[in-house]
């Protein structure tokens, strides 16, 4: 779930607001998609970083694309603890046909609930299966997070997914709405490859961004790459690096770095706190679409999967459920200075996707290396190969090197898998 907007109030009845927040909301009907909501953004950077690519469009305007509907007077208040009710309470503000954006198939929520500001998500991955899930929790305190899954027929919902139009029709008490997923960049043509390049798929993120991901077979390495069919949905700011061409999102802070032998922009970057606040920002890894022939590459990509009981052609965990590999080719940061400052020692000046691939590095490729095969992380560091063998998968990166004097390892074994790196180290003597 990726979506955190500030809290609203109207006479004190809540306010609910739906979808993906880019220039075409969810709350606008199939029939006016035509129009956009926003408005050219265009400060000289961005202009100059456009200038031999432009094309027709409108850039995504926070402020004017949130929309608000309001639940009518007779709907219940939900129950945080019965999904079931949240689910009634979003159909009941929800358009009558509700557009779908993200390609990972989220329908974004939030509202006040007393004291609460519930953040969730219709999940619509498992359409074919006839099922759906409803997850949500509090923006305040994340640790309370309910989630519902749901089958045709099951507590009173019918469900019924037409596989040629993309639509899923929800019906409770009363209530009806359909749900269109949409599948334009699922349809985006990919970017000329290189030698050893294959295009996975077209992903089209929360954030408004629509990328190409693409795999590198010799580097066994994932990547996106931006699509520059359209303009990007904010506006861009130069980087400071003299000697890397990168630029940042001044919304999202999503870090680009143009590789001059292709004219491609890579995704290289995604800011740590929007990270660990998991909003709309935090990185397109949970909007890749999820009936993908994935495996053999991830199996490749990610020897770890083996360790955690295999996958099924999806990339989602035999064993443990409601987990799906996480594919995020891009460096989590605090500051865009030594980001810039590491991207200086990565970035190389040949025409191959090795340009690049040490920038994407992810830690969790070599989560469990050969034995003979010596371990070089990306940029100098040792790693405890002795400790690597009770991480979580998708631990933080900058926990792949030896632990400091100050770490907490007798206690990593009950760590969460997307731990606070806070929490790794041992906490101040109280005396």
């Amino acid at each position: 779930m990726a979506m955190v907007i500030p809290p609203d109030r109207s006479g004190g009845r809540a306010i609910l607001r739906l979808g993906v927040i880019w220039c075409l909301p969810v709350l606008v009907g199939v029939a006016g998609l035509a129009g956009c909501a926003g408005r050219r953004a265009a400060p000289a950077a961005w202009v100059a970083a456009q200038r031999t690519r432009a094309r027709e469009g409108v850039a995504w305007n926070g402020d004017e694309s949130r929309l608000k509907a309001r639940p009518p007077e007779s709907a219940p208040i939900p129950n945080f603890d019965d999904p079931r009710s949240v689910l009634r309470f979003v159909m009941s503000a929800a358009p009558r046909r509700a557009v779908v954006y993200p390609t990972e198939r989220y329908y974004y929520y939030k509202f006040m609930l007393g004291p609460r500001v519930i953040s969730g998500n219709i999940r619509f991955a498992d359409a074919e299966d006839g099922e759906f899930s409803v997850g949500y929790f509090d923006a305040y305190s994340q640790h309370d997070t309910v989630v519902g899954r749901f089958r045709d027929g099951q507590d009173g919902i019918t469900m019924h997914y037409d596989p040629a139009a993309g639509e899923v029709t929800l019906r409770l008490d009363g209530l009806s709405r359909v749900f269109v997923m949409d599948r334009t960049a699922l349809a985006l043509p990919g970017p000329s490859l290189l030698p050893g390049e294959s295009h996975v798929s077209g992903v089209r993120d929360e954030s408004g961004y629509a990328f190409h991901l693409l795999y590198y077979k010799p580097g066994r390495a994932f990547y996106y790459v931006l699509d520059d069919s359209r303009l990007p949905p904010e506006p861009w700011v130069r980087g400071e690096s003299r000697s890397v061409e990168t630029w940042f999102g001044e919304r999202s802070r999503f870090c680009f770095v143009k590789h001059p032998a292709t004219q491609r922009f890579i995704l290289v970057g995604v800011n740590q706190r929007e990270i660990a606040q998991n909003t709309w920002y935090d990185g397109p890894f949970d909007q890749v679409p999820p009936r993908l022939p994935l495996r053999a590459l991830l199996e490749e990509a990610y020897p770890y999967v083996e360790d955690a009981g295999g996958l099924d052609e999806h990339g989602n965990f035999l064993a443990l459920e409601g987990q799906r590999v996480a594919i995020s080719p891009y460096r989590a940061y605090e500051s865009g200075a030594a980001l810039e400052r590491d991207l200086e020692e990565m970035i190389r000046e040949v025409n191959d996707p090795s340009a690049w691939t040490s920038a994407t590095y992810e830690y969790k490729r070599d989560w469990r290396p050969a034995d003979s095969t010596p371990y070089a992380p990306a940029r100098g560091g040792v790693h405890g190969r002795d400790l690597s063998r009770g991480w979580p998968a998708n631990h933080w990166g900058t926990s792949s090197r030896r632990w400091g004097s100050d770490h907490a390892i007798e206690s990593s074994q009950q760590w969460p898998v997307n731990h606070d790196a806070d929490i790794s180290r041992v906490p101040d003597d109280p005396r």
